[in-house]
């Protein structure tokens, strides 16, 4: 039986946790959807890193591809890139309400990858100590 890589550890377990963070801030549901949305996206974003370029990639290399291959935030880049107008101020009004959701989503997304590298640095030591 294969082992999961600690960098999977890493990456979907920090995606929980910066899911539970960013909805304890509203409710118990928004708690377990934020959760179990950046989790699975993270999740799938492993599997794609461990196509390519790999879990023993440069940190650099997989950091780049766990983040931009995640489903969620291709997602958030995309509506960013439709709401432009209302993200830089030249449209206004009810049309606008939800415009900066893909920033935050964005922001969301980008921790996970970072503690999926520090956890695999952090087993890599262990290891050789």
């Amino acid at each position: 039986m294969r082992r999961i890589h600690p960098f999977v550890y890493g990456h979907v377990i920090g995606a929980f946790v910066v899911g539970l963070v960013s909805g304890a801030t509203l409710d118990l549901k928004a708690v377990v959807v934020f959760s179990s949305v950046l989790g699975a996206n993270a999740a799938i974003g492993s599997l794609i890193c461990w196509w390519r370029p790999g879990f023993e990639a440069a940190g650099w290399k997989l950091w780049l591809v766990a983040t931009f291959v995640n489903p969620l935030m291709l997602s958030a880049i995309a509506f960013s890139v439709d709401q432009y107008d209302c993200l830089v101020g030249q449209r206004t009004g009810w049309n606008c309400m939800l415009s900066d959701a893909g920033p935050l989503v964005v922001a969301a997304c980008l921790p996970s990858p970072l503690i999926g590298l520090a956890v695999r640095w952090w087993r890599r030591r262990a290891i050789v100590a």
